[in-house]
C-alpha cells in the first residue's frame, strides 16, 4: 500500500512538472481544466496556474456548460457546484455560501455596472452542454428571503427555464457572508446548482444588433417570388401581406424573420425578443421552425413597404412578380335608409298579434252602424268611441285592407236555433274585461229578431 501511495505521489509530481513545463499546448491545458471543472479559457500561464493551484470555489465545478443565450454572457463562476441528490419521497435543502471577498474583482463589477448580475443556474446533468433546469418542486431563498421566480419554465417545453437573478437580494459587501438556500423535493434526478456572474444584454441592444447586420435584401425577395411564379407546376396568385406583427398585433417596426424561413410574413423583432426573454423557445411564430437569434435578419422588402405606406394601412397585396399595391378596406354600409320606419312596423306587427278586429257583424239581417276594433291585451283598451285616450295602434287601421264580413246568420244547419244574446253578452264581458254596456250591438237584441 505504501508503495502504491508513493507511486501515486510520484505520478502527481511528474504531472505537475509536465504542466508547468513547455511540453503541453494550450489546447491540452484547456482540456485538463475542462475535465476538472475549471475555467478553460485564457492564456497559457493562467491555465497552468489554474491547474496547479485551483480556486476553492472552482474546484468542484464539473465539466459542463450551459447553452448560450443572447440575453446574457456567463462570466467566471462565483461559487462551486452544489450537487443536489435525488429525493423521491422527502425534501432536501442545499446551502451555498457566497462571500464577495473571495472574488473582489467580480463583486466590484456588480456595484459599478448595473448590467452585471449575479444569477443562479441549475442543470440536471454534469457533462456536456445543458439547459437551465430546476426540480419541479423547488424554491430559492437568499439571506432568508424567498425569491419570487419561475423555476419551471413553460409547461412541457424543455429549455424554456431562465436562470434566477438574485442580485437585489444579496448584500454586496466585501466581507459579508451571503447564504443561498435551495430547497427541493420529489425528484428522482440529481441536480447541480451554481452561481454565476453574468453580463446582461437588453432587448433594445439586441434589436440594434439585428438591424446592423446583414439583411434579407429586397432584390432577393423579388427574385424568389419570380422564381416561384415561373414554376410550371405552381399556379402563382396574388397574396395578402399583413403589416401587423402576429405576436403583438401592432404595426411592424423592425420586420424580421429567420433566414431559413420561406414565407414572406414577418414578425416584429422587439416583440419576438421580449417573448423569448420570458420563456426561450426560439421558434418562428408563423411556421414554427427554429429561429434562433443568430439567424434573425431584417426583411428589406417588407421594410421598404412599411416606409412607403401610412401607419394606418394594415395589409398590402403582393403580386406574383413582386409588385405590391395598397387597397383600402371595403366599406360596408351597416345603416338602412328607413331603419326607424321598419322598426316601427315591426312593433305594430307585434301589437297586432293580440288584436281582434270585428268590422261588420250581421245578425238576423241587421248591421250595426259603427264597426269597432277590440283589444284584448290590456284591460283599458276596450273603451268607448268617444274616449279621449285611443288604443295604441288604432291610427294604423286605415292602412290595412278591408276585413272580411262575418255573417253569423249563415250556418251549415239552418234549422238549428240561433244562440241567445244573453249568452253572447256573458262571453263578451269575460273576454274583453269591460262592461257590456259599451257594446250595444252585443247587449241589445235586434228589433226584428223573433225567438
Amino acid at each position: 500500500m505504501a508503495s502504491s501511495s508513493l507511486i501515486q505521489r510520484n505520478d502527481v509530481s511528474a504531472l505537475l512538472r509536465q504542466v508547468q513545463g513547455n511540453s503541453l499546448f494550450n489546447r491540452q491545458l484547456s482540456t485538463i481544466c475542462q475535465v476538472n471543472g475549471l475555467k478553460s479559457t485564457g492564456v497559457k500561464a493562467e491555465l497552468q496556474r489554474r491547474i496547479v493551484n485551483p480556486s476553492p470555489y472552482g474546484s468542484g465545478t464539473p465539466g459542463f456548460s450551459f447553452k448560450p443565450s443572447p440575453f446574457y454572457t456567463i462570466e467566471p463562476s462565483l461559487t462551486g457546484v452544489a450537487p443536489s441528490p435525488a429525493m423521491a419521497q422527502h425534501r432536501n435543502s442545499v446551502t451555498i455560501p457566497l462571500k464577495l471577498s473571495h472574488c473582489p474583482k467580480n463583486a466590484q463589477r456588480c456595484i459599478d455596472d448595473k448590467s452585471y448580475r449575479i444569477m443562479v443556474f441549475c442543470a440536471s446533468d454534469n457533462s456536456g452542454v445543458q439547459d437551465v433546469a430546476f426540480p419541479h418542486q423547488s424554491e430559492l431563498r437568499v439571506n432568508g428571503d424567498e425569491i419570487k421566480a419561475n423555476l419551471r419554465g413553460l409547461k412541457n417545453k424543455p429549455g424554456s427555464t431562465r436562470p434566477v437573478d438574485i442580485t437585489s437580494a444579496l448584500r454586496l459587501k466585501r466581507d459579508y457572508m451571503n447564504s443561498i438556500e435551495f430547497t427541493y423535493a420529489l425528484t428522482t434526478k440529481k441536480y447541480y446548482l451554481i452561481v454565476n456572474l453574468c453580463k446582461i444584454t437588453t432587448v433594445p441592444e439586441l434589436v440594434a444588433t439585428i438591424a446592423s447586420r446583414s439583411k434579407i435584401t429586397e432584390e432577393s425577395v423579388i427574385r424568389d417570388l419570380n422564381k416561384i411564379a415561373q414554376d410550371p407546376d405552381v399556379v402563382a396568385t396574388s397574396q395578402v401581406l399583413s403589416l401587423k406583427c402576429p405576436l403583438s398585433y401592432m404595426r411592424l417596426e423592425v420586420p424580421c424573420r429567420s433566414v431559413r424561413c420561406t414565407h414572406l410574413q414577418c414578425f416584429d423583432a422587439t416583440s419576438y425578443l421580449q417573448l423569448q426573454e420570458q420563456g426561450p423557445q426560439w421558434l418562428c411564430p408563423i411556421c414554427n421552425k427554429p429561429a434562433p437569434f443568430e439567424q434573425l435578419a431584417v426583411d428589406g422588402y417588407v421594410k421598404a413597404i412599411l416606409e412607403k405606406t401610412p401607419k394606418s394601412l394594415e395589409t398590402v397585396t403582393i403580386e406574383p412578380n413582386g409588385k405590391w399595391s395598397s387597397k383600402p378596406p371595403r366599406e360596408e354600409s351597416l345603416s338602412r335608409p328607413n331603419g326607424a320606419a321598419l322598426e316601427d312596423d315591426d312593433d305594430d306587427d307585434d301589437d297586432d298579434d293580440d288584436d281582434v278586429e270585428v268590422s261588420e257583424i250581421i245578425i238576423g239581417g241587421r248591421q250595426p252602424a259603427t264597426p269597432k276594433r277590440l283589444y284584448t291585451d290590456t284591460a283599458g283598451s276596450a273603451g268607448t268611441e268617444g274616449s279621449a285616450t285611443r288604443p295604441r295602434g288604432s291610427s294604423h287601421s286605415a292602412k290595412r285592407p278591408a276585413p272580411a264580413v262575418i255573417d253569423l246568420t249563415l250556418s251549415s244547419d239552418d234549422e238549428e236555433p240561433i244562440q241567445r244574446p244573453n249568452k253572447r253578452q256573458h262571453t263578451g264581458a269575460s273576454s274583453y274585461r269591460g262592461s257590456s254596456s259599451n257594446l250595444p250591438f252585443l247587449s241589445e237584441s235586434p228589433s226584428n229578431y223573433t225567438p
